[in-house]
């Protein structure tokens, strides 16, 4: 029996459908999200896709459908990912959004469906999972006409007004931070096309690859250019299809409708041959009748959702969420906790009640004169007008019986991020409320329930009286301006484990939607980026650039070895040691004289460092150091020795022979070449790895942890594959390069001994915690190894802490068995989606961009490893579980392992361990 809570995010209603303890694969419709209203714009937007096409799909108050289209190889002339387009479908007559509408993103088969008013129109939604093809239908009960319109926005050459750190022209020597103008070229409209319509972006340019290559000496090994005469766009096509002009193509009036938008890339290719791999790819998928079609999509993500699954809930004496969570802070008028996000206006009366109001009496206060503090009466604390600051002794408020907020402002120049008006919130956080202008003029409340949003609801330089009501006894929220309600929703809260459960399904569906693409998962906004007030650009934009940082990078694909998604982390593997190696090999050569390969931190996706990072003297310029200027990531070399340990993870667990042997060793033989090859060894016979730095945090290091445990632990897991696989060789080089190594560096403070982020640091930049990559991914120092204390004193003396993008604290704590405050963090982590977008994955900005991969992949990771860690053939069972959460899961385990378990009421109910002959490695903490 599904349960429906409504969780409210902006202007409209969400509903979920919580997993019950008894889910079994096939449910995946239980954590479907289903909204009641229509989306005001695209931060509104649900994500689909089929691994390489994805699509940003909402559905506007006046019926319209629209959807941005992406694809993860469309790379502009510039080098940056750009968006494919956008297409409305617009029904004529135009159907309802009122009651009976709902927007329902179908889990289980991947589809968007939209039922208008009453039901008498539906419509679907979605990517064929087997062909790079979007399909829209549309049922009516009665005919209708359906157009489909292309809403293109690069319609003229522009120059971008800024750009980012990996962008490739980024030089801030220079005025503007330009190395020279960065222009976007237009699009092109498809002419003269039959019954059908189109577009596509066609690079007659590359601004990038050969320019990187000569200034960082690259231009030496011979590379077909990456960017040059890469062509990719769409062509839309429908079933007795009219083309109206080149924009609009109309489905004469019927009860049943069916669209096609086959989105392609091929490089190089002129746009004929473009066109022409078009037309070959809808003849190729129009050999089959559509409804086999149908059928062979549904049956791909039957097979997803079976391979594995998580779900959890709370013991049946847990308390209920609070709709307003109690916190220390206090209340600020004006102002955020930390004195920013100023308000840039006037207040007059400003009020506060620990209750919720009805509607006349929130009419009855707009009606009030703005100068005049209201009497005492029940549940007011406060009343009056103090300007921006603090109320004093509002640390201790609380509101069990609700809260209604009321403020007369006169907002000024209010900038893209708005401006605080009540705050008892951690910023960027749900663990209070908040009551603000974000963004721009709109109205915006926030409280655990995620964001209630009016855009543009606030006129300039006018006194208006806005106010905010919330009643936990009814689940409802509301906005007023001037006495009329302009935004509510009715939520009926989701607890922790519930909202992590559905944090879990829906990133991992995310991540399914873009990962099965010709290149690796972008960290900052996957393929789903959408324009956000306040900032620059359109949907094209991610803050960051279209580089990949290693770090960032790796965090989407650390969970789906065990969730068995094996075909999603090729990309990674084929961009990295594939595709780059011989650049690698090349540079380190070219660079240092010795062999072997290093993988930099950041890279575009053909191999050459930033331009920024590299900085602008040519290489034959240079003098000895002919490495990147930048100290960021100058000397941070663990990125190969990561790609490798996740290399052997893909091996452990599917045991494939030939990618062991054509992949995986010759990776392993020349990152461990370059390390070998490149320090030289002191008078005790070990490496002295000098100069080096820990992470982007310090720079100036004598034998780093994230390096020297990542020698440790790839050389031990190396030596433990079997000799007859691996050869005399090999295992003689692994040998004495471990020989060599120096020792994992610990100090003591405080008279503790601890983990340390190198055996000499100094110079901190930036806020990670080095020492603990022995925790994870390294796993040298973990809760049921001997040295766990050096990892628990490190973990509790750490400099940085946190819980959101890439910070990895939950991590650490799982993997040192601290089952609560793992869950504390995960928690957290899961509750703190993107105020602006109503889907409730789209993470961040946090550090990069919306929606963060990073902070949704460390939040899988720690999930699985919460519940269950290997190590050889060792299984360790529940190993940071809280006693007072359920769980049923099916994960994947090494040697083509997969572990079924129901853990309820602290006791575990059931397990199944495939194959049978596992069982025996399994630990029980």
């Amino acid at each position: 029996m599904e349960r429906c809570g409504w969780i409210g995010v902006g202007a409209g209603l969400f509903c979920l459908a919580i997993g019950a303890p008894g889910v079994r694969a096939q449910d995946a419709s239980l954590h479907d999200v289903v909204w009641r209203t229509p989306s005001q714009d695209c931060g509104g937007s649900m994500p689909l896709g089929n691994g390489e096409v994805g699509l940003n799909a909402w559905v506007e108050p006046d019926g319209d459908l629209l959807f941005y289209v992406a694809r993860t190889d469309s790379w502009g002339d510039n080098g940056r990912l750009l968006k494919l387009g956008r297409v409305r479908i617009e029904l004529d007559p135009a159907p309802s959004t009122g009651p009976g509408f709902e927007t329902r993103l179908s889990l289980a088969d991947a589809t968007l469906v939209v039922s208008y008013g009453e039901g008498s129109v539906g419509l679907r939604l979605w990517v064929d999972a087997h062909h790079p093809i979007v399909c829209v239908s549309v049922e009516a009960e009665r005919p209708v006409a359906v157009t489909a319109v292309l809403e293109p926005w690069r319609t003229e050459r522009h120059e971008l007004p800024s750009i980012e750190v990996s962008d490739v022209l980024l030089d801030r020597s220079r005025p503007g931070s330009q190395h020279a103008p960065t222009f976007v070229e237009p699009d092109e409209l498809l002419r003269d096309q039959v019954g059908r319509i189109g577009w596509f972006h066609h690079n007659a340019r590359s601004n990038g690859p050969a320019l990187t290559a000569r200034i960082q000496g690259l231009d030496g090994l011979q590379r077909p250019d990456p960017l040059l005469h890469r062509t990719f766009g769409a062509v839309v096509v429908a079933e007795g299809g009219r083309r109206i002009d080149d924009a609009r193509l109309l489905s004469p009036a019927a009860s049943s409708h069916l669209f096609q938008v086959c989105a392609l890339t091929r490089h190089p290719a002129s746009p004929e041959e473009w066109l022409e791999a078009v037309d070959g790819v809808l003849a190729s998928a129009g050999e089959r009748s559509f409804d086999e079609r149908r059928a062979a999509h549904e049956e791909w993500w039957e097979e997803f959702y079976s391979r594995s699954w998580i779900s959890i809930t709370s013991s049946a004496d847990s308390p209920p969420p609070a709709m307003i969570p109690d916190n220390r802070h206090p209340v600020r008028v004006g102002v955020d906790q930390k004195g920013g996000n100023r308000f840039a206006g006037e207040f007059g009366r400003v009020s506060l009640f620990d209750r919720a109001l009805d509607e006349e009496a929130i009419r009855r206060l707009s009606e009030t004169g703005r100068d005049r503090a209201l009497p005492a009466s029940d549940g007011l604390l406060f009343s009056g007008a103090p300007g921006a600051g603090v109320l004093e002794g509002s640390e201790d408020w609380r509101f069990p019986r609700g809260l209604t907020l009321e403020a007369w402002i006169r907002p000024g120049e209010l900038p893209p991020g708005g401006g605080r008006v009540l705050d008892k919130i951690t910023p960027g956080q749900d663990d209070g409320f908040l009551f603000d202008t974000h963004p721009g003029s709109s109205l915006r409340l926030i409280t655990a329930s995620g964001a209630l949003v009016r855009p543009d609801a606030l006129p300039p330089r006018e006194w208006s009286h806005a106010a905010a009501v919330v009643d936990p006894s009814r689940g409802l929220r509301a906005l007023y301006l001037d006495g009329e309600r302009i935004a509510g929703d009715q939520t009926e809260l989701l607890d922790d484990a519930q909202v992590v459960s559905r944090a879990y399904a829906l990133q991992r569906f995310v991540d399914a939607c873009a990962g099965r693409g010709r290149y690796p998962i972008k960290f900052n906004g996957s393929i789903f980026t959408v324009p956000h007030a306040g900032t620059p650009g359109d949907a094209d934009y991610r803050r960051w650039g279209p580089g990949y940082w290693w770090q960032n990078t790796r965090l989407p694909y650390l969970s789906m070895c065990a969730s068995g998604d094996f075909e999603m982390v090729q990309p990674l593997f084929r961009m990295y040691a594939g595709d780059l190696m011989p650049l690698f090999r090349h540079r380190t050569r070219l660079y240092f004289g010795h062999g072997g390969a290093f993988v930099p931190e950041c890279i575009y996706f053909w191999g050459e460092v930033f331009s920024e990072t590299y900085g602008w003297t040519p290489f034959d310029e240079r003098g000895e150091d002919k490495l990147q200027t930048s100290g960021w990531h100058k000397w941070e070399w663990v990125s190969g020795l990561e790609l490798v340990w996740m290399m052997l993870d893909w091996h452990e667990y599917t045991q494939d022979e030939a990618f062991l042997e054509e992949q995986l060793l010759p990776a392993a033989h020349e990152v461990l070449t370059f390390f070998d090859e490149h320090y030289p060894v002191g008078e005790d016979g070990r490496l002295v790895m000098h100069p080096s730095q820990a992470l982007e945090t310090w720079w100036e290091c004598t034998d780093p942890m994230p390096e020297v445990a990542g020698l440790h632990a790839v050389t031990a897991r190396l030596l433990a594959l079997p000799p007859e696989r691996t050869g005399e060789a090999r295992r003689a080089h692994w040998n004495a390069l471990r020989a060599k190594l120096p020792e994992l560096p610990t100090h003591t403070v405080e008279g503790v001994p601890m983990l340390a982020p190198a055996g000499e640091f100094a110079s901190k930049r930036n806020i990670e915690n080095p020492e603990l990559y022995a925790v994870f991914p390294f796993r040298l120092v973990s809760f049921e190894k001997p040295n766990v204390d050096l990892g628990l004193a490190a973990l509790e003396h750490r400099w940085d802490r946190g819980h959101f993008g890439w910070r990895q604290d939950d991590l650490f704590m799982a993997h040192l068995g601290l089952a609560e405050q793992a869950r504390a963090n995960l928690v957290a982590r899961a509750r703190q989606w993107h105020p602006g977008s109503r889907f409730p994955a789209f993470w961040g900005p946090n550090y990069d961009w919306v929606p963060d991969q990073d902070h949704g992949g460390v939040l899988m990771r720690t999930l699985q490893a919460m519940l269950l860690q290997t190590d050889g053939r060792a299984i360790h069972l529940l190993p940071a579980w809280p006693k007072d959460w359920n769980a049923r899961f099916r994960l994947h385990a090494p040697y083509r392992t997969q572990i079924k378990c129901e853990f309820r009421d602290g006791e575990i109910r059931s397990l199944d361990i495939d194959p049978d002959s596992r069982a025996k490695d399994v630990v029980r903490r």
